[in-house]
């Protein structure tokens, strides 16, 4: 725990005091469009002393043809966040998302950036999260032995990026999340990657693509890789997503564990974000 602890303060305090930018040679700009795409974090922040309204929706599945406008009329989850941007390097957020009642306090730290020079090739970024789960004691089946930690779970990652040229952008996303408490079958550790990238049609549209992947598995292998895919519309105060994917969750580290649709069989959502900046 203290090396966690120390190697979250370089990180946060550290870490940025190395790679500070030089006047002349400044970071790229807009990497990708906002800090999300799909339900992946990206490199991407709010300006100092700016506030970020995030709205997330997902839909029921497509294959519920049009008597529920192709999933548009099922049950869907929506999540609501607020981040802030406290400098150009430190961001932190809030939500709150209506399945299994999950309340999440975010951050973000830019380590490095890519400079457009070229001396800086890449841009990193750590991004975490602390989650309480907020349904009902008996749903963790443990009430006898129930605690309140037992409802908490953990999500860090390392997101790479690169901008190639002006209009294609890429990143990868090493990730590793952990829950206090788990159900039998299920692993309090698990491991992920993802990756995504964005190439920009127009100035103000986009296309997404991204893809996550589970690299530990539970017992009976329900935890499902994602493929999603969409266009994206920006402009400077909004940035628009619409997509299909078939990760359910709105919480990256409940998505890894917990997400059961299969691409293979055609188990595809339609989502759709929405950024609000001021």
């Amino acid at each position: 725990m203290k090396n966690f602890i120390s190697c979250l303060c370089f990180i946060l305090f550290i870490a940025p005091v190395f790679s500070q930018d030089s006047i002349v040679d400044k970071p790229v700009k807009n990497i990708f469009e906002t800090g999300i795409i799909f339900d992946q974090q990206t490199v991407v922040a709010p300006m100092p002393k700016s506030f970020e309204l995030v709205i997330a929706h997902r839909f029921g599945q497509i294959s519920n043809g049009i008597d529920e406008i192709f999933g548009i009329y099922s049950t869907s989850n929506i999540r609501m966040g607020l981040n802030f941007g406290i400098t150009e390097r430190i961001m932190l957020g809030i939500g709150t998302t209506r399945y299994k009642k999950l309340q999440d306090l975010n951050w973000k730290v830019a380590i490095l950036r890519q400079s457009r020079s070229g001396k800086m090739p890449i841009s990193i970024s750590y991004f975490g999260n602390a989650v309480i789960d907020g349904q009902e004691k008996s749903n963790f089946g443990i009430e006898e032995e129930y605690k309140f930690m037992h409802r908490l779970s953990y999500f860090h990652q390392l997101i790479i990026s690169r901008k190639f040229r002006e209009r294609v952008s890429f990143q990868v996303a090493p990730s590793v999340s952990y829950f206090n408490a788990v159900l039998p079958g299920y692993e309090n550790i698990y491991y992920a990657v993802s990756a995504a990238g964005r190439i920009k049609i127009t100035e103000s549209m986009g296309i997404n693509i991204g893809y996550d992947h589970p690299l530990t598995t539970n017992e009976d292998g329900n935890n499902m890789p994602s493929l999603s895919g969409g266009i994206e519309i920006g402009t400077s105060t909004h940035a628009f997503q619409l997509y299909i994917t078939n990760y359910e969750n709105l919480i990256n580290q409940h998505d890894v564990a917990y997400s059961s649709y299969d691409m293979s069989k055609g188990e595809f959502l339609v989502g759709m974000n929405i950024t609000v900046r001021f």
